[in-house]
């Protein structure tokens, strides 16, 4: 086992859903402030950082969601571990 590839892992989730809070936060406040640029600018940034970083996770350790299941043809979702099951630096058995 890789603890080094589990914390990094772990790490990632970590800025997934710390830039989900954000992204969540400047939605609220572009309903309020819809005629800031600056909000609106620094919200696409977020979107697009917290794509990456979505992509990233998905192509190492599985989809964070089951809207990311990509195959059609088979419901997989149930076949990885699920995000929550990757914490604290070790791999759980699934």
């Amino acid at each position: 086992m890789n603890n080094g590839s589990n914390v990094n892992n772990s790490r990632l989730l970590e800025q997934i859903r710390e830039l989900s809070f954000v992204k969540a936060e400047l939605e609220l406040f572009l309903d309020t402030h819809p005629d800031s640029l600056q909000a609106l600018d620094y919200y696409h940034k977020t979107v697009d950082a917290l794509k990456k970083l979505i992509e990233t996770y998905s192509n190492t350790r599985g989809p964070i969601t089951a809207a990311d299941v990509v195959d059609t043809d088979v419901w997989t979702w149930v076949d990885t571990p699920w995000p929550w099951q990757h914490g604290n630096g070790r791999e759980e058995e699934a």
